[in-house]
């Protein structure tokens, strides 16, 4: 129901006109002032911070020379104990050359000791050559108990030793105890007549009493140097603040802290005294190792800061009072005014009120309309307690007219978690608290289900401002409700997970106008986005973000529905990570891409799992090109040991032939002809050919083939027959080589290689089964042309293999012969050169009382 409007008359007006520019006025002036409060505030807290800034920054350099300056200083004391050792040590020195024949070691060990209790030093002496220490053994063992050596004493006396030599003479060691922060140091010089390494220590060093020392000698002395500041120091250990006041005292600390509690310095100390807080600032440097802090006071500060108070409120002043004025000005114009504008009004006075009144007829006729609307209505009379609903409402939730009949069972029917809630409401409105009663709750149909509804409604009360009737409309939300539940269940799903929802404007920041709370999982907050400090731009790493942008466009210049990509993203602490990206386009009513809409997740985990399979595979891919080297090479030297078993086969009767030709000579020397002569040299010289001709044979046929070249099938198998020849006798085998002249482009020797595998292999299953039985054994080899392929099957009589030797045979390193008699590698060469190399097939099956191999290559 529409809220009554209320009728202004002339007066009304004329109040209006005389209040309104008086409070619109006053109200200016109030928040112009606050405004400029605000403004200048801010201005003087900057200001004020700058100044602060600055005085920090400058006191921070003054500290820090004074702590450069104390340990220089430090340092300093030790380079004057570098000249008493030199003077120490070349005294000693001295008196030793002086002492070569006049003094023993006794003498020389007692004058030392003189020495020692005399001056600050403790000295040792041991010989170069034999490094074994003449005197002062107990101070190398210290060495080995500052440097934590466990090395035996013996073997640690000559390691250092050693050490002291390669550094040499003239030169400063410094030996430091690091747990009790003492120091000592070395000079050595060598005694050249006595070939013997002379050295002197200086006696413990305290290096916290050290810095002590130049503290306290200087900070007075440095503070004069500055008219703004000056520095004060305080003792952990000691418990005594020195030179607090810049007067040079040592007070006790505590004292320190009751009679000076506000100033900033005793701060400073109630941190490090009473709540043991170590903070680091511009105005102290703390000397950890040895429980010392330094300060920096200042004494312009405050009165900077009071000169710039000053300033500031007298600026405020200025500001209030021309306010005020201009005020002023405003409120005598506006009364001018108004007096005007009264005038006007007047005459309207009527027409006005005659307006009002038909106002008032058509907010009656507004309010029967709604009453008798068909909408889900129902009336409560609260008189009687009886309850009307419309038969909209009635279809609404399926009951009956009557079944539902007090307010007492409306109630019943609503969700006992909304009821309360409901009630609550209810009586508010009725006591008058509320205008309107507006309420969603769930309220049970006649098939024993909730439903949500939005109920709006009001009270009608009587002159005493009792209410009587109550008019409500009750409207369908189950459906907005179980969206919105949804909605609520996805935002549930995705806010603590990887996936985050995002909103972009279709700009060229790709400006975030919505951001899932997921996103604190990459390190951000929602607000980061919200507010423009963090843009998806540099969300997306460098690389990516161009390439990004680029496709975007791309996608929707083609209007695409849809937009996916895998990139790169940047977390708030500079971790990457790889995420996965699905967009879609939202367009306005002409049809342009507004905005975008998607979400990313996390797929880093997926990424670097298969950036390791990648590794994974290409290391074992390098490990079987490595076992492939391998291979051919044992495969090499096994041809190499056959071809020499062949070529001292084929030599053996050419070499007893020559060597039966020398004996008849030998002989027969007396009784030949030069005819003879001749015969017998030319019969010497075939025999030497024909073993030449045998070495270029098997050269030619073991050279490796780097190029692919032409030749003749048949040619290359006769020639692997003529060179296995001799092997082939002692099994007495017959070989046939059958089939059409075909030229193939190849591999000629690796080709060759294989059918010499074969054969070989033919052979030694000949002679086992030799052993066995009285058998011809028999080799036939056929060539044959089949379209684009040639076909070589190479089928022999030499016994069958066994079925699980067969599925085997072609693996390296698999044999059946002794370990002296075979690698296992042939067949696996054989099959690796016909696929590989020569991109055809290779396979083996029985026949009957043999074997037969089919070999397939493409011309």
């Amino acid at each position: 129901m529409l809220t009554k409007r209320k009728f202004y008359t002339l007066s009304d007006i004329k109040k209006h006109l005389v209040y309104t520019p008086l409070i619109f006025v006053i109200v200016t002036a109030i928040i112009s002032m606050v405004v400029i409060v605000s403004v200048l505030e801010v201005k003087q807290k900057n200001e004020e911070k700058l100044l602060t800034q600055k005085e920090q920054f400058e006191k921070r350099n003054i500290l820090n020379q004074y702590i450069n300056d104390i340990k220089f200083k430090a340092n300093s004391s030790f380079d004057g104990e570098e000249v008493v050792l030199n003077d120490a040590v070349t005294s000693l020195s001295g008196f030793l050359k002086y002492s070569k024949n006049q003094a023993g070691l006794k003498d020389i060990k007692s004058f030392i000791q003189d020495l020692e209790k005399n001056s600050n030093f403790e000295f040792v002496i041991f010989d170069k050559e034999k490094l074994n220490i003449i005197y002062g053994e107990e101070v190398i063992n210290y060495l080995r108990v500052i440097t934590d050596s466990k090395i035996e004493i013996t073997r640690f006396q000559k390691h250092m030793l050693e050490n002291i030599l390669y550094i040499g003479d003239d030169n400063l060691i410094y030996w430091i105890d690091k747990t009790n922060h003492k120091i000592r140091l070395s000079y050595f010089k060598d005694i050249e007549n006595k070939n013997w390494y002379l050295g002197a220590f200086s006696k413990i060093d305290d290096m916290e009493d050290s810095i002590r020392k130049v503290i306290i000698n200087s900070i007075v002395q440095k503070s004069k140097y500055y008219s703004d500041s000056y520095f004060w120091f305080y003792d952990y250990n000691q418990g005594y603040v020195y030179n607090y006041y810049n007067k040079g005292q040592k007070l006790n600390a505590k004292y320190i802290l009751e009679q000076d509690r506000f100033d900033s310095s005793s701060q400073i100390l109630r941190k490090y005294i009473t709540d043991n807080e170590v903070n680091k600032s511009h105005k102290t440097y703390n000397f950890t190792k040895y429980n010392f802090l330094v300060s920096i006071k200042s004494y312009t500060l405050p009165s900077k800061l009071s000169n710039l108070d000053y300033k500031y409120n007298s600026k405020l002043s200025v500001s209030i009072a021309i306010i005020i004025l201009i005020s002023l000005f405003l409120i005598l114009a506006s009364t001018v005014f108004t007096k005007f504008i009264n005038s006007i009004f007047h005459r309207y006075n009527k027409r006005l009120e005659t307006r009002n009144k038909m106002y008032k007829k058509w907010k009656d006729r507004y309010e029967l309309a709604i009453i008798a609307s068909n909408d889900g209505l129902w009336d409560i009379d609260l008189e009687t307690d009886n309850i009307f609903f419309s038969k909209k409402w009635l279809e609404m939730f399926g009951y009956k007219k009557g079944e539902i009949k007090s307010l007492q069972e409306w109630l019943n029917i609503i969700h006992q978690e909304d009821r309360p809630i409901v009630e609550n409401r209810l009586k508010t409105h009725l006591d008058g608290k509320t205008e309107h009663f507006i309420s969603e709750y769930r309220i049970k149909n006649k098939w024993n289900e909730y439903k949500w509804v939005l109920v709006r409604g009001k009270a009608f009360r009587d002159k005493e401002k009792n209410p009587k009737r109550m008019l409500m409309m009750s409207m369908d939300i189950e459906r907005r409700k179980r969206l919105s539940k949804e909605l609520q269940y996805v935002d549930l799903l995705v806010e603590y997970g990887r996936i985050v929802i995002f909103k972009w404007k279709n700009d060229d920041f790709l400006t975030p106008e919505y951001v899932s709370k997921s996103i604190s999982s990459f390190g951000y907050s929602t607000k980061g986005f919200e507010n423009k400090k963090d843009s998806f731009l540099n969300f997306v790493h460098k690389d990516d973000a161009k390439e990004l942008k680029i496709e975007l466009k791309e996608a929707i210049k083609k209007d695409s529905k849809s937009f996916t990509k895998v990139f790169r993203v940047i977390e708030k602490d500079g971790t990457i990570r790889w995420v996965f990206n699905r967009t879609i386009f939202l367009k306005d009513d002409f049809g342009n891409v507004t905005h975008l809409y998607g979400y990313i997740t996390d797929i880093t985990q997926m990424k670097l799992t298969e950036e390791e399979l990648k590794s994974k595979v290409e290391e074992e891919l390098a490990k079987n090109i490595e076992k492939d080297r391998l291979l051919v090479h044992q495969s090499k030297l096994a041809a190499m040991g056959e071809m020499l078993g062949n070529i001292a086969h084929q030599w053996r009767q050419p070499l007893n032939n020559i060597n039966l030709l020398t004996h008849f000579i030998r002989d027969n020397f007396e009784n030949l002809k030069k005819e003879d002569i001749e015969d017998i040299i030319s019969d010497t010289k075939l025999q030497i050919d024909y073993m030449s001709q045998t070495i270029d044979d098997f050269r030619n046929f073991y050279q490796p083939t780097k190029d692919k070249a032409s030749f003749n099938l048949k040619e290359s198998i006769n020639s692997c027959v003529k060179i296995v020849e001799t092997q082939l006798e002692k099994t007495d085998m017959k070989v046939e080589v059958l089939g059409e002249s075909i030229d193939i482009i190849s591999y000629k020797n690796e080709f060759q290689q294989v059918i010499l595998n074969i054969l070989n292999n033919a052979n030694d299953a000949a002679e086992i089964k030799n052993s066995e039985e009285n058998f011809q054994a028999k080799t036939k080899i056929e060539i044959v042309k089949e379209k684009n392929n040639v076909k070589i099957l190479l089928e022999n009589n030499c016994g069958e293999v066994q079925e699980e030797i067969m599925e085997r045979m072609f693996e390296p390193y698999f044999t059946t012969k002794f370990e002296d008699q075979g690698t296992g590698i042939g067949l696996y060469m054989a099959k690796t050169i016909i696929e590989k190399n020569m991109n055809g097939s290779i396979s083996a099956k029985n026949i009957e009382g043999g074997v037969v191999f089919t070999i397939i290559l493409p011309l």
